[in-house]
């Protein structure tokens, strides 16, 4: 009896770490291509911004940033970072989990939004990610959205900074 308890006890400690783990991290891609060194001249500074809505299932799993197809980032609910970029004109991609119903069945899946940015040098941009509701029983994505500085410094005040964003706080 007393080996069965043992195995429930770790079977539950899996699952618990498996949830703890599974909403991700705020991770930068350094081979991105865009991305620039904070020596460089010419670069514009980006901020993104993902406040935390709460516990909200699967839409809580970290994001994943695309410039120019290319992966960025990836960013966690709760967090904001800060990268140094070359000049860019292109699509922002967020790519974020959703559920949706197939065939009466509720299914996970990846969904991605874009919006054109422009990030010119000597700049600094602040961009957060909108909810928008798919359509019924489709899930919820989310639109990358530029927000003032004002705007941003609200919303950080709530939110851990993370890689360049702790040596330049919002």
């Amino acid at each position: 009896m007393k080996k069965f308890s043992n195995q429930i006890i770790f079977f539950l400690i899996g699952i618990l770490v498996l949830l703890v783990t599974a909403c991700g991290t705020t991770e930068i891609k350094k081979s991105h291509p865009l991305l620039a060194s904070s020596t460089d001249r010419n670069i514009a500074r980006v901020y993104f911004i993902r406040p935390d809505p709460g516990f909200v299932g699967v839409m809580g799993n970290a994001f994943t940033i695309y410039l120019s197809d290319k992966e960025l980032l990836t960013i966690a609910k709760g967090e904001y970072t800060m990268v140094n970029l070359k000049p860019f004109s292109g699509a922002v991609t967020v790519e974020s989990s959703t559920v949706v119903n197939v065939s009466g069945m509720n299914t996970q899946i990846k969904v991605n939004e874009s919006l054109p940015f422009k990030f010119e040098e000597g700049q600094t941009y602040y961009i957060t990610f909108e909810e928008y509701q798919r359509g019924m029983m489709q899930g919820v994505s989310y639109i990358p959205r530029s927000i003032t500085e004002d705007s941003a410094r609200n919303l950080a005040r709530k939110l851990k900074p993370i890689g360049n964003a702790i040596a330049n706080q919002l």
